[in-house]
């Protein structure tokens, strides 16, 4: 897995141009490729690609060999860490608070990162590029969590959100060219929704990729929250980073909550196949089914 090359919209907001495995690194082939849409091209599946080389080094070997191939994206990276909280992406809370919260998309990520440090954190980096960003001891050391969704909640979630405009110009532009043209949410799943297509997207990508070494389903957070316990979890997150007068608020929720509040009506037994299959390695690492 690679993550998001960093940037701001013109609005001066902070957002990756995608994640869940993108090339931040140039000719260091991490993972997947993302072209200047913000889609992400399928990974390599030779045994020894450049990616798998380059993830096979010891951690600060891999980091001090990217500052010294893309310097200038290397260098991106570390300015994010003393960037000013107002500017929406800024890796500065994590270190005060020695931590290092990885957003999975459509699980509340903007509501805790909001209510936890007051801004967007890293969006949607991977844990793969924050052991670039962070030496060995400072990974090793920092509290490391993270928050998933049950996978047939999280697809409908991140539909309607694209369906809806989404956050940024780009949302809206990939989904008129990728979802408008099904006129039913049935009809996306059945039609749309594969393991190929699932990694041109971010907020498709499955969970695991975010969270776990890459190549592998070693889970590298010390936490995994859910969004079925949001509350209680966040809690413990705020309890543990020792945050007094927090409280957790709500980003991104809008109509199609209350269109959605129980996701089981919107799938039949077909549809609910098709994500169990896409989506398998999530349901098993998380301990996810379909609800009753």
């Amino acid at each position: 897995m690679g993550g998001p090359t960093l940037h701001a919209n013109r609005g001066g907001r902070f957002r990756p141009r995608t994640s869940g495995g993108e090339d931040v690194f140039g000719d260091i082939r991490v993972r997947l490729r993302a072209n200047p849409r913000g889609r992400v091209a399928n990974a390599r599946r030779s045994a020894l690609t450049p990616s798998r080389i380059f993830y096979l080094l010891p951690h600060q070997i891999r980091r001090s060999s990217a500052a010294l191939i893309v310097p200038g994206r290397f260098k991106e990276l570390q300015d994010l860490r003393r960037a000013d909280i107002s500017a929406e992406g800024s890796l500065r809370p994590f270190d005060e608070h020695r931590c290092i919260f990885v957003h999975v998309p459509k699980a509340a990520g903007v509501s805790i990162s909001k209510g936890l440090f007051g801004c967007l954190g890293g969006s949607h980096m991977d844990i793969g590029l924050y052991q670039v960003v962070y030496s060995k001891r400072e990974f090793d050391d920092y509290f490391k969590f993270t928050f998933v969704r049950n996978p047939w909640d999280r697809l409908l979630s991140a539909y309607s959100f694209l369906r809806s405009g989404g956050m940024h110009e780009a949302d809206k532009r990939w989904a008129q060219a990728n979802i408008v043209g099904y006129p039913t949410f049935e009809d996306f799943v059945l039609n749309w929704v594969s393991e190929e297509n699932v990694l041109t997207y971010v907020h498709f990508v499955p969970q695991y990729r975010f969270v776990c070494a890459p190549f592998s389903r070693d889970l590298l957070v010390d936490f995994v929250g859910h969004y079925e316990h949001l509350a209680r979890d966040f809690e413990y997150v705020r309890s543990r980073l020792d945050l007094d007068g927090v409280d957790l608020p709500h980003h991104n929720g809008g109509p199609e909550a209350t269109r959605r509040a129980d996701f089981r009506h919107h799938y039949t037994s077909e549809m609910r196949r098709v994500v169990e299959r896409v989506y398998q390695v999530d349901l098993d690492l998380f301990g996810y089914s379909f609800p009753p």
